[in-house]
């Protein structure tokens, strides 16, 4: 019986875990040619501001990569 108690805590413990990855909806994608030009141009600024950004802190290389990254991200 003491068997019981620790599988059900462990399957509570595992759904609660998985609950936040399996609650996110998929972005919406861009459908046709010149909406996907349009966010390809936001991104590539938005990059583009990272990287001024991260080099205006004087970051090194692998820093400066996390930092974009992160940046990209927000």
């Amino acid at each position: 019986m003491s068997r019981l108690p620790r599988i059900v805590t462990l399957a509570l413990l595992t759904a609660f875990a998985a609950m936040p990855a399996l609650s996110q909806t998929a972005p919406v994608k861009p459908k046709n040619p010149g909406e996907i030009a349009a966010a390809d141009k936001v991104a590539m600024e938005k990059r583009a501001n990272c990287e001024k950004e991260a080099r205006a802190n004087k970051l090194s290389f692998l820093k400066r990569h996390q930092f974009v990254k992160g940046c990209i991200r927000r």
